[in-house]
């Protein structure tokens, strides 16, 4: 205890030395620093955020009807609901041996999808070995590519409509990828703003 003790008062000495030393044009504004740090989030994604929470999510069986009828010349292989979060709907196309795979992402309710993936594109983190994160943008929109060469799989990710993620895997390149997205059909999405 006397030792907890000594390091306390050792530590309280240390502050008030530079409290003293410093000059108070120097020291930071907590306002400015909040506002300037890159990782912070503004005024209009929390808003966003808190503006998710209080929408009811849609289940995967409304999400459905918005998977594309094909990609690329790939027809549907199958349709799946996830029962676990009952917010996603999901395609295979293609061929099992080499399959492309679409998503749907209800990011409102308590989920944190959109703010996840925002948090992502600032930290821009690295995947293991082998594979790399990309970080850009298509067409307007914010996009992350997982690349995972060894084993030639792909997946390009963007957020629609500030509430839905959609993510696109396949075989292509993420750009390939990219121009696979049927835009007009997601404009089924529009409605649930």
């Amino acid at each position: 205890m006397m030792l907890l003790f000594s390091c306390n008062e050792s530590t309280e000495k240390e502050k008030r030395a530079i409290l003293k030393t410093t000059d108070s044009s120097t020291l930071v504004n907590p306002e400015e620093e909040r506002t300037t740090n890159p990782y912070q989030d503004g005024e209009s994604q929390k808003a966003l955020y808190k503006a998710l929470k209080k929408k009811t999510p849609l289940t995967g069986i409304q999400l459905v009807p918005v998977l594309p009828e094909q990609i690329k010349s790939h027809k549907k292989i199958g349709e799946h609901r996830f029962e676990a979060s009952n917010q996603i709907a999901q395609g295979m196309y293609g061929s099992f041996e080499s399959p492309y795979n679409f998503w749907i992402e209800d990011g409102s309710g308590s989920r944190a999808i959109v703010r996840n993936f925002f948090d992502s594109f600032k930290l821009k983190n690295q995947g293991p070995e082998g594979t790399e994160y990309v970080y850009t943008e298509h067409d307007g929109y914010k996009t992350i590519a997982f690349l995972q060469p060894k084993i030639k799989r792909n997946t390009i990710k963007f957020i629609y409509n500030n509430r839905f993620r959609i993510s696109i895997e396949g075989s292509d390149t993420a750009d390939v990828l990219w121009s696979y997205i049927d835009f007009e059909n997601l404009k089924k999405l529009d409605q649930y703003q």
